[in-house]
């Protein structure tokens, strides 16, 4: 069973560091017009918000990525960062603009010295929420994207479940019957015998190579339905007729295994055998706005006639297809005019491969 990986720091990623980069810019930009706009040199208020922004930025980033500390940890981590890359940054600052002179005067006028202080301790601090958010966010969005590849893992095992249950239920007693038919008309009708076990073979020859390729297509499906119908068409001689009519045009599209047949076999069991004179199924596919129409028809005892239930897989082959396709994934039944039902699945309809 997939397990969801625990939360940690985010991963690099160029597109958001280059983001972190712009919006830090924009933030420096800001707080240094503030202090313009309250008497300072505009170009100087703008070095240093801009190279203390820019240090801290530098410093927190580096020392998450190189610690990469737990989330009880991290605000430790943080501040940790914001209070060296503040005092990094001032001493950068001050290398880069201040002279003897100026630093003398500074010393005589402590109340810049603090002013200069604040500016730092305000910039670093809009640097610090903005970077944990930032972290915060990045985490919750690679904590919901881990939960729907942990859904998307979970639903695809319970299809193949389904399958195999599916597999399980129609299978084993349609092989036995089979092999029964056999072995009646080797005595009375070897001809019948021998053209049943040429149909057989054609069955769990297409059976085997849809268990096997994970990605079939829809012909692969309607040479299996050709066969499995041919061996019930002489098992049930002139009481069952079948058409396949699939374009060629549809014919590699790709088409996941085991979504006709239990429609099928929900005709024969609760449609046709019940009725006297039997019937006829007819199998039809067909893109309309680009989607992927399937319809199996009978004009047997029709909705609500027939004994036994609703029918063999109908709920399993619904909770597949929407497993597959999702919402877009649908099963629809209706009357059939005169008689019978249609069984319809609707699904997106994926392109055949070049």
């Amino acid at each position: 069973m997939p397990q969801t990986p625990p939360a940690s720091t985010p991963a690099f990623s160029r597109a958001r560091f280059k983001r972190d980069v712009l919006l830090c810019a924009i933030i420096n930009t800001l707080v240094g017009t503030f202090f313009a706009l309250q008497g300072s040199p505009i170009v100087r208020a703008m070095v240093t918000t801009h190279t203390i922004g820019f240090t801290v930025l530098a410093v927190t980033l580096t020392a998450m990525w190189l610690i990469k500390p737990s989330q009880n940890r991290e605000i430790y981590v943080y501040f940790g960062a914001v209070v060296a890359g503040t005092m990094l940054g001032l001493g950068i600052n001050f290398s880069m603009r201040f002279t003897r002179e100026e630093l003398e005067w500074a010393l005589e006028e402590p109340r810049h010295l603090f002013r200069i202080l604040g500016l730092f301790m305000v910039v670093a601090g809009m640097i610090t929420i903005f970077l944990y958010s930032r972290i915060r966010a990045a985490r919750l969005e690679a904590a919901f994207h881990a939960e729907q590849s942990l859904a998307a893992a979970q639903a695809r095992q319970l299809a193949e479940a389904q399958l195999k249950m599916l597999q399980a239920q129609i299978e084993p007693h349609f092989l036995f019957n089979t092999l029964a038919n056999v072995q009646s008309l080797i005595d009375i009708a070897p001809a019948e015998a021998k053209r049943m076990l040429m149909y057989f073979n054609d069955y769990l020859r297409a059976s085997l190579a849809r268990s096997r390729d994970e990605h079939g297509t829809l012909k692969q499906e309607c040479d299996l339905l050709r066969a499995y119908l041919s061996i019930l068409q002489i098992r049930m001689a002139d009481r069952l007729r079948f058409r396949i009519d699939c374009p060629a045009e549809l014919q590699d599209i790709e088409f996941a295994p085991m979504l006709l047949q239990p429609l099928v076999e929900n005709a024969i069991c609760h449609g046709l055998e019940p009725k006297l004179d039997g019937g006829e199924i007819k199998i039809t596919a067909r893109r309309e706005a680009g989607l992927l129409k399937l319809s199996v028809r009978d004009n047997g005892l029709g909705l609500g006639k027939s004994q036994g239930g609703s029918g063999l897989g109908l709920a399993n082959v619904q909770e597949r297809l929407t497993a597959i396709y999702g919402p877009a994934g649908q099963l629809a039944l209706y009357e059939n005019q005169p008689v019978g039902v249609i069984a319809e699945i609707t699904l997106p309809c994926t392109n055949p491969p070049p």
